[in-house]
């Protein structure tokens, strides 16, 4: 959503504001796998993501059932372990976000347009994309 009385800044301003520090992005955790996913996103990241998502699902729910037949103890290490990789693809996945908004316009505006990001000053003011706005105004 773009913000009534926000920023409007190209991605060149936007990648030379964020590397001096003048931008911030928040990063939508709970969209930030299927961003990872999208036909946009960089494909070198999505291989990464399936292997410890999988992973994570894994030893969070089938191998703790299995692991119940032999010891109380394997099964909730499988599951504390299973929890702790499933956060930290979550995290990595963020980190492939601000990596793609900062290398591809094109995903910058996809992941603006649909909420994805948040980008602000260091005042707190909203950001967006004067393509994005040139976008939706036609």
């Amino acid at each position: 959503m773009i913000e009534k009385h926000s920023i409007k800044i190209t991605h060149e301003e936007f990648v030379e504001g964020f590397n001096s520090g003048k931008y911030e992005i928040s990063v939508n955790k709970n969209k930030a796998a299927n961003f990872v996913v999208s036909t946009l996103a960089d494909k070198r990241n999505k291989p990464a993501h399936y292997f410890w998502s999988w992973t994570g699902i894994l030893l969070t729910f089938l191998m703790p059932v299995i692991f119940l037949f032999y010891s109380y103890f394997y099964a909730f290490c499988s599951f504390v372990l299973g929890l702790l990789i499933i956060e930290g693809a979550r995290k990595s996945d963020q980190q492939f976000i601000v990596e793609n908004v900062l290398k591809d316009q094109n995903f910058w505006i996809y992941a603006l347009h649909y909420g994805g990001i948040i980008v602000r000053n260091k005042d707190g003011k909203g950001v967006t994309s004067i393509e994005l706005t040139e976008l939706l105004e036609d």
